[in-house]
């Protein structure tokens, strides 16, 4: 791991709990993800410096991005989804942020061709991504 194991601890303590509510309910706490992005910045200035305001606009592009896509593509993507990756981009820098997004949507069509071919689930049938991205976290964290 190239971070301070305990900003991936504290992602994780973040991210499972958000993850398994998603799962159960298929929405995203918002109140808890907007909790812990200040906190997330303020672990960030805490254990590795405090980034300039311009390498935070970089972190959070791809959450704004999925974010953007979320509101113009009604129901591709949650907004809650964009705000994790805003959260996730106050604590990892942009290369693990879109790591992170590529591997959740690589196991997230992964897991969605393995329900289509078994026929649990049809062509417009949605299922949490935060999981997916969650996953995709810990694998950034042993690259």
């Amino acid at each position: 791991m190239n971070y301070d194991y305990r900003q991936w601890i504290i992602l994780l303590i973040v991210l499972i709990p958000s993850s398994l509510y998603d799962i159960k309910r298929h929405k995203i706490n918002l109140w808890f993800i907007a909790v812990n992005l200040p906190c997330g910045i303020l672990l960030t200035a805490l254990l590795s410096g405090m980034p300039s305001v311009s390498e935070y606009f970089v972190r959070f592009f791809p959450g704004i991005v999925i974010l953007s896509v979320a509101y113009l593509a009604k129901g591709c993507i949650g907004a809650g989804d964009g705000l994790v990756c805003l959260f996730i981009g106050t604590v990892l820098k942009f290369g693990y942020v879109l790591m992170s997004i590529f591997f959740g949507f690589v196991l997230a069509a992964i897991f969605g061709l393995i329900m289509l071919c078994l026929g649990k689930y049809k062509t417009k049938t949605r299922f949490a991504f935060l999981p997916f991205l969650t996953l995709g976290v810990i694998i950034c964290g042993f690259i």
